[in-house]
């Protein structure tokens, strides 16, 4: 998989190293957990524009407004980030400043999100940024929804153009989550 952001050569190569088979796999049993039993949702994505974070806040909005309890974590592929982010509460962010030598987050929301088990974790599209695949193969979550990936850690994947767009997406995943019983 090719990642949408340039990364230090050394620091992706080990990156690579440390994203083996064995360390994509923690120790978890797979639950399939229907929307309408979901006590806690996991949400990760990218911060790539303003409007795109407008959206994630709408659906994060919808799934509290279901009485489900969100922990939402995003990746900012900067140095520095626009204090516009920083400034979101419904949210928790990390930066490149916050990687250590290998890409993985150094931070302790995202310690605290990959420790939690949630019901549900749901990736919006970020699992082409080294980081995020990181905290996506080593979370707790019992039952991980993201867009396809030939090799990705998700449960239950969702084969859906880009073009799409965020909302198309969000409500796909809403649909299909509420068809489990």
């Amino acid at each position: 998989m090719e990642s949408k952001k340039k990364y230090n050569p050394i620091k992706l190569a080990l990156s690579r190293m440390f994203l083996t088979p064995e360390s994509k796999q923690p120790n978890r049993k797979v639950q399939v957990c229907p929307l309408s039993k979901a006590k806690t949702i996991g949400v990760t994505f990218v911060v790539l524009n303003p409007n795109e974070m407008e959206l994630i806040k709408k659906f994060l909005k919808q799934l509290t407004g279901l009485g489900i309890n969100t922990f939402a974590l995003g990746y900012i592929p900067e140095k520095k980030p626009n204090d516009f982010y920083l400034s979101e509460k419904s949210c928790n962010f990390f930066y490149d400043k916050e990687l250590d030598w290998v890409l993985r987050p150094n931070n302790p929301s995202a310690v605290e999100f990959q420790n939690t088990t949630f019901d549900i974790l749901i990736d919006i599209g970020s699992f082409s940024y080294y980081p995020m695949q990181h905290l996506l193969y080593a979370s707790k979550a019992k039952f991980k929804v993201g867009r396809f990936e030939e090799s990705g850690p998700f449960d239950f994947m969702l084969n859906i153009e880009q073009k799409k767009g965020l909302e198309y997406y969000f409500s796909q995943v809403i649909h299909y989550l509420s068809q489990f019983n």
